[in-house]
């Protein structure tokens, strides 16, 4: 080869060397970049609800009003849970008592407000027994304060004395 041509290899291969550097180094810049942009982003999203956080709050007593409501009302909700779950739960050991099975315990839809803070609640039961049982409890519920709404009965051929009743009750709960 000539020193012309070893010349020309010599510098295109610093040329190359030069341009690959240049390019690894452009490809971390534009990495930092992209980093920097969505640290930017997600500095600008934190403000922004810092903002909207302190625009819904700049009036404390306002916020501690609502608060204060809203615990309240989570408060009568857990009343409201535990008067139900103490009826729901009455009305499975009187069922017991009697030897009644419960095969499904279930509320219908969202109590009905009535007046003086009190609910009107319905649910479905299906129990499984004899017939006397069966009266003897329901009989033991209205006392307690249930209303028949709705009473089915099924007889099974096979064991004369087992009936089946699908039962809706209501009753009221303090709201």
């Amino acid at each position: 080869m000539k020193a012309g041509e070893k010349t020309i290899n010599l510098l295109a291969c610093i040329a190359l060397v030069l341009s690959t550097g240049f390019g690894v180094k452009a490809l971390e810049l534009w990495n930092e970049r992209q980093l920097a942009v969505e640290q930017t982003q997600k500095l600008q999203e934190q403000m922004t609800q810092q903002i909207r956080f302190a625009d819904e709050h700049s009036d404390y007593k306002t916020y501690k009003i609502k608060l204060l409501d809203k615990q309240k009302k989570l408060e009568q909700q857990v009343e409201h849970n535990l008067n139900l779950n103490n009826i729901l739960q009455r009305l499975q050991k009187q069922a017991q008592a009697q030897s009644i099975q419960l095969s499904s315990m279930q509320l219908e839809g969202k109590p009905m407000p009535l007046q003086h803070g009190l609910q009107l609640q319905t649910v479905k039961i299906s129990a499984v027994g004899d017939f006397y049982s069966l009266l003897r409890w329901l009989r033991q519920a209205e006392r307690d304060g249930c209303k028949v709404k709705e009473l089915r009965l099924h007889s099974d051929m096979q064991a004369k004395e087992v009936l089946k009743m699908d039962i809706s009750l209501e009753f009221h709960t303090e709201n």
